[in-house]
């Protein structure tokens, strides 16, 4: 007998972690190994695990006083108008040379800094280039794991968190803009 499995997931319900949880436990099911497989983690302890402790009014203010100097938004090209139907939205993409990946990927571990950190610098000095600000702010996604408490990095389900983001870039140089922010 053979059997196929189709795995549909929507990126609202679940991240990369929850995938390869669920692939892993398809694996000790065909395996015979299920008696291995520990007992599910119920997403809602983890919601309350990341929500102890959270001080809501100090969180605004935080927000509040980092952005209160910001009275616009960082629209690139002075793109403003986004609610239309979006037909005259075109989309492209270009895959990094693996030689560039790996480069970029070198820097940032002579920086000590993510990948993800070094990307988020380039974006800013985009919007910041092409808005004709210093000062810009933009979302950024957060893999909200960290955060779960035991049993976080077993648990199913969608652990991301969307934060605003500020740079403030004065034309300073990369590196040093890397170091300062």
């Amino acid at each position: 007998a053979r059997w196929l499995l189709l795995e549909l997931q929507h990126h609202l319900i679940g991240d990369h972690t929850t995938l390869e949880l669920m692939r892993a436990e398809v694996q000790a099911v065909l395996e015979g190994r299920e008696h291995e497989l520990s007992a599910p983690q119920p997403f809602r302890n983890l919601v309350a695990q990341a929500r102890l402790g959270v001080d809501a009014k100090a969180d605004e203010a935080f927000f509040r006083g980092w952005l209160a100097d910001i009275d616009e938004p960082s629209t690139p090209f002075g793109l403003r108008e986004v609610r239309g139907d979006g037909s005259g939205v075109r989309e492209a993409q270009r895959m990094l040379p693996q030689q560039l990946n790996a480069r970029l990927r070198s820097q940032a571990r002579r920086l000590g800094v993510s990948l993800a950190s070094l990307c988020h610098l380039a974006w800013g000095q985009v919007v910041a280039r092409s808005s004709d600000r210093e000062q810009v702010v933009f979302g950024t996604v957060l893999f909200g794991r960290m955060h779960g408490g035991a049993g976080g990095d077993r648990a199913m389900g969608l652990f991301i968190n969307t934060l605003p983001l500020r740079l403030d870039l004065d034309g300073t140089a990369v590196e040093a803009s890397v170091r300062t922010t």
